[in-house]
């Protein structure tokens, strides 16, 4: 049960945050379950450019294939299960390559190539496409969802579809990129981020946008 705090507030206990047990069971019902924001489509805009999202264990490759659509795959050779690439963006050449046996890969995912292995009995390259994730694209912002069944993404955005339209997100580019690695669970950094009681101490810039009078 949550504990009671100052003015009758409420917070999680102690627990929540250290536990593994839930820490693992928050991965698995919200982060491989929800639309998750990867990056933005200026950095993915040419035919064949990449980006990769780490989640955990999981590594994806969110790329923009020859046609200009979006596409989303586990960065898993079917073979062996090899990593398929290591660096954080990149360009394709027409298709995907596995470094350890040479099995190659459509962006769209379908398996073209494979060294040999058609004087293997039985085997047919269209059982062993690349795995992939849902994907889709709002305001310039491109979102994954790694869930087998996820939700179709137009109804959990829906009421966020008006909301941003003053801002012109879609037309925006990064212009610089900092990554913090925080020691802290994530919810730690999440109700940070949600409450601004903060920020006459720290972010005196942000008292006349944000209320914080009540320490919510």
């Amino acid at each position: 049960m949550p504990e009671r705090t100052a003015f009758d507030t409420k917070t999680l206990e102690r627990r929540y945050y250290i536990n593994e047990d839930i820490y693992d069971r928050e991965t698995d019902r919200i982060f491989f379950r929800q639309w998750l924001f990867v990056g933005r489509v200026s950095e993915i805009a040419e035919p064949g450019s990449y980006m990769l999202f780490e989640l955990e264990s999981e590594s994806i490759i969110v790329l923009r294939d020859y046609e200009g659509d979006l596409q989303a795959h586990y960065n898993v050779c079917r073979h062996r299960g090899t990593r398929l690439v290591n660096e954080p963006t990149g360009i394709f050449p027409k298709s995907i390559q596995c470094g350890y046996h040479a099995w190659t890969y459509a962006l769209s995912g379908e398996l073209t190539g494979a060294p040999f292995m058609d004087e293997v009995e039985s085997f047919c390259k269209e059982d062993y496409p690349l795995v992939s994730v849902a994907v889709a694209e709002w305001e310039g912002c491109v979102f994954v969802n790694l869930s087998e069944e996820p939700e179709p993404f137009e109804k959990i955005f829906a009421p966020l579809v008006d909301k941003f339209t003053s801002w012109d997100l879609a037309n925006l580019e990064i212009a610089h990129r900092i990554v913090y690695e925080i020691p802290a669970n994530w919810k730690l950094v999440f109700q940070n981020y949600s409450e601004c009681y903060h920020c006459p101490a720290l972010h005196p810039v942000l008292n006349r946008l944000t209320p914080f009078r009540n320490a919510s």
